[in-house]
């Protein structure tokens, strides 16, 4: 059996329905429906503090990894977990990548590194609010059993390298 499918198994023979709620919950944070409009809101907050690369940098690295997530979702079609029952409903495209999990690493490091440049005194408790929900992300998408962990995997590399060429091109 492949690591893939132990730990979801693992995660599925810890389930309580405190954790379901939680994980439930959590997960959201990944999502563009919460994502997309904090970053129009910080966007505009940058702007209008005159903080154009910040703004740029935000849009590029937060905007450019969610479209390529979703495109590689589109190109390689994984199919969805379904060694048990999913404890949310299974969305209806492909697994690998997980956009969740790369749209909350590349929102959280282009967060940092705002602050980084904006409020240097803040950037460690930014990096530890950074780590912690990218942690809470990716583990609520692997505990519904929507992802694989490697579909996670997929997604933290992908929001890493995403900011890592964006911040390099601006």
């Amino acid at each position: 059996m492949s690591w893939d499918n132990q730990i979801l198994l693992f995660t599925a023979a810890h389930r309580s329905e405190v954790l379901d709620y939680g994980f439930g919950t959590v997960t959201w944070l990944g999502s563009l429906y919460v994502l997309a409009p904090l970053a129009t809101l910080f966007v505009t907050v940058l702007l209008y503090f005159q903080k154009r690369w910040e703004a740029l940098l935000l849009v590029v690295g937060f905007g450019g990894a969610a479209l390529l997530a979703h495109l590689a979702k589109a190109l390689l079609a994984r199919p969805r977990p379904d060694l048990v029952d999913p404890v949310i409903a299974l969305p209806a495209d492909g697994s690998f990548p997980s956009a969740h999990t790369a749209q909350i690493v590349a929102f959280a490091l282009c967060a940092v590194l705002v602050v980084r440049r904006t409020l240097p005194e803040w950037q460690y408790a930014a990096g530890v609010v950074a780590v912690l929900l990218i942690a809470v992300v990716a583990t609520s998408r692997v505990y519904l059993q929507v992802h694989y962990p490697s579909d996670v995997l997929g997604g933290i590399a992908l929001g890493i390298g995403w900011i890592v060429l964006a911040r390099k091109i601006l």
